[in-house]
């Protein structure tokens, strides 16, 4: 993926570094999964995929771990976007009026069309703990959309979507189309971003995130 200015990559220690043993050493905090992942300052840092990486107008599946800097943010903040020609065709965002993580589709490709919107009630981050495994979930033969957080989905953040948006623009991470620009420019950590196409069912989304393929079986 391409990084955009505002963007880096954090390393975790390679734990030869142990501060209970030596004083002079540094405690550096684990990445969140893995050996690393990806830092957004919120003010213009991204990272983009070369165009789409799931059909929307299909069913498909997007899992991604997220962790919030802020304890509370002053502004709603994307972590996933993809765009079709005049709007996002899915974006997952966090809304701090409301407490919530958002799963936001289009009825239609237009500026403006109405939104379905779902959602779930977690407090913020703060820049603190391993952060939330996020999942959007479309199946196209049902019209469902589901929203999970750490591997679970309820009523309310789950709702109907007739027909979903075809789209052509490239994934987007940490960021959302706004007018003829881009905003909700996201402040803090994202790893193990993860795209599938078709629904997976319950017990395979709770299989994201942990730094291997769900099983799938």
């Amino acid at each position: 993926m391409r990084l955009g200015a505002g963007a880096s990559i954090y390393r975790g220690s390679d734990d030869s570094c142990i501060p209970d043993l030596d004083p002079d050493c540094t405690y550096v905090p684990p990445p969140l999964v893995g050996d690393g992942h990806l830092r957004l300052d919120g003010e213009g840092g991204y990272a983009a995929a070369d165009g789409p990486v799931v059909d929307t107008g299909d069913s498909f599946t997007v899992g991604v771990v997220v962790r919030l800097a802020d304890s509370a943010p002053a502004h709603p903040m994307t972590v996933l976007s993809q765009a079709g020609e005049h709007t996002d065709a899915f974006k997952v965002r966090y809304e701090p009026s409301t407490y919530t993580w958002q799963l936001v589709m289009p009825e239609r490709d237009e500026a403006g069309a109405p939104e379905r919107v779902v959602s779930w009630v977690e407090a913020a981050d703060g820049g603190e703990g391993q952060g939330h495994r996020l999942a959007v979930v479309y199946d196209d033969a049902t019209d469902t959309i589901k929203l999970y957080v750490d591997g679970y989905t309820n009523a309310g953040a789950t709702g109907t979507l007739p027909d979903g948006l075809h789209s052509t623009g490239a994934l987007q991470i940490g960021r959302a189309t706004a007018g003829d620009g881009w905003g909700e420019y996201l402040h803090g950590d994202v790893d193990e971003v993860q795209a599938y196409a078709g629904a997976l069912r319950d017990e395979d989304v709770r299989g994201l995130g942990w730094g291997t393929n769900p099983c799938l079986c």
